[in-house]
C-alpha cells in the first residue's frame, strides 16, 4: 500500500505533467495561428483532452495566457544572460542588454500581442487567474527587471536604488513604444523602435554618467 506522502507527490507530478501539456499545446496554437486561435476549446483539442478535462486544470484562457506570458519572460531572461556572458564587459554591453528586450518584442509581433493584451488583464476582478499563478509571474518578471537593475550597477556602478528606479522608467517606456508599434503608430511618426530603444539607453547612460 502506497504511503499517503507518495501517493500525494504522484498525484502533484501528474496534475504538473498534463498542466504542461496543455501549456504546450497552447504554445503550439499559438506559434501556428497567434492569440486569435488561442481558445480553451482548441487548447483542449490539440492536447488530446475533452474541454471538461482542461478546465481541470486551467480556469481560464487568461490563465494560460498569463503562463505563457511567463514562459516567454523566463526564455528572454536566458537569452539576455546568454548575450552578457563575455570575458570583458562594457558600458555597449549594458546597452545591448536593454535594446535585446526590446528587439526581442518587436521582433515577435503576436508575443507582444499577448504582453499588451495580457497585462492589463492582470488587474481585472473577474479574472479568474489562481494568486500562485500571478506570483509566478511576478516572479519572472521581477527577475528580469532585477537582471537588468544588476547589470547597471555592475558595470557601471550605479547605485542599487537609482538601478531600479532606472529599469522600471525603461520597462514604462519599453510598454509604451510597443503599444504604439502594435498600433502602427509609430510608422505615421516615422520612427523605428530599434532607434528609439538605443536612443533612449544612450541618453540614460549619458545622464547616469553625469
Amino acid at each position: 500500500m502506497a504511503k499517503p506522502g507518495k501517493k500525494q507527490n504522484r498525484t502533484d507530478s501528474i496534475r504538473s505533467f498534463k498542466r504542461r501539456h496543455i501549456l504546450a499545446a497552447a504554445r503550439r496554437i499559438f506559434a501556428e495561428k497567434g492569440l486569435d486561435g488561442l481558445n480553451m476549446r482548441a487548447i483542449a483539442a490539440e492536447a488530446g483532452y475533452s474541454l471538461g478535462a482542461a478546465y481541470a486544470y486551467f480556469q481560464t484562457k487568461e490563465e494560460i495566457q498569463l503562463e505563457l506570458l511567463a514562459t516567454i519572460l523566463n526564455e528572454l531572461t536566458r537569452h539576455i544572460k546568454a548575450a552578457s556572458t563575455s570575458p570583458t564587459e562594457d558600458k555597449s554591453t549594458n546597452r545591448r542588454a536593454f535594446s535585446l528586450v526590446a528587439d526581442y518584442f518587436c521582433e515577435r509581433p503576436e508575443e507582444r500581442r499577448l504582453l499588451l493584451l495580457t497585462l492589463p488583464g492582470l488587474a481585472a476582478e473577474d479574472a479568474k487567474i489562481p494568486p500562485v499563478v500571478r506570483k509566478e509571474f511576478d516572479s519572472r518578471l521581477l527577475t528580469l527587471m532585477g537582471l537588468l537593475a544588476n547589470s547597471l550597477h555592475r558595470i557601471h556602478s550605479v547605485p542599487p536604488a537609482l538601478s531600479q528606479e532606472e529599469t522600471i522608467d525603461f520597462v514604462a517606456f519599453l510598454l509604451g513604444l510597443l503599444m504604439l508599434e502594435n498600433g502602427g503608430r509609430l510608422q505615421l511618426l516615422n520612427q523605428q523602435p530599434q532607434e528609439m530603444v538605443d536612443r533612449y539607453a544612450k541618453r540614460m547612460l549619458l545622464r547616469l554618467a553625469q
